[in-house]
Parts: structure tokens; sequence; C-alpha cells
């Protein structure tokens, strides 16, 4: 199996890249970490979280709002009009939608890249 870092090696900068996005928007900034979690679970097609995202039992309205965008973002941007917009900015400030978009795309990439890694194994090998 490819790890990430193994690959992120190959290149410093992007290491240090990598290592500051984790840091100051992953794990760290301004929007709750609990909520990246979140929207990364439901990138990953978490049965748990996709089946349940419109569940107002189980998310509360800024969680929805996040899991909405994050539906937007990755599969059908036709998803963020007016409605949308106006849900994010009753639980979000324009700061913190930087922040948790760049986070879900961020992630989105991730997901992909490392899976076309698995598939492939480590750049400049040979399956």
């Amino acid at each position: 199996m490819t790890r990430p870092d193994d690959v992120r090696a190959l290149r410093p900068p992007i290491v240090a890249a990598y290592e500051q996005t984790r840091r100051t928007v992953l794990e760290g900034g301004i929007v709750d970490r609990a909520i990246k979690e979140l929207c990364a679970r439901y990138l990953a097609e978490d049965e748990q979280v996709v089946a349940h995202a419109d569940d107002t039992g189980r998310f509360d309205d800024r969680e929805r709002a996040a899991l909405a965008w994050t539906h937007a973002i990755a599969w059908d941007d036709a998803k963020a009009e007016d409605e949308l917009w106006a849900r994010l900015h009753v639980s979000f400030t324009e700061p913190e939608l930087v922040e948790l978009g760049y986070c879900i795309a961020f992630t989105l990439g991730q997901q992909h890249w490392l899976a076309t890694l698995e598939a492939r194994g480590a750049p400049g090998r040979p399956r």
C-alpha cells in the first residue's frame, strides 16, 4: 500500500504545503473541526452520514447546511442556489464559508488523489 506521506516526501515543498493546510484548515481554523470531519465523512460516503444528512434529529441546522454544501461542491453544483446560500449565511460567516469550502474541496481532491495512488502505486512505479 502506498503511503501518501511517502509520495509527498518526493517533493519537500508539497510536504510543507500539506502540513500548513492540515494545521491551519483541516485540524485548526475558525470552523469547528467536528463539522469539517462530518463533511469528510460525507465525502467518503459514510452511510451513517449520507443516509441521514437531512435528519433534524441527528444533525443540527449548521451541520445540515454544511452537508448540503458538501453535496453541492462534490456532486451537484446546481444545488448551490439562493436557498442553500441563505441557509449557509444563517450558520456561517463569510470567512467560515471560505475555510469550509476550501476544506471540502481539499478533502475531496485528496480522496480522489489517494484512490489513484492505491490503484497504481506510488508515482513512477508500475502496478
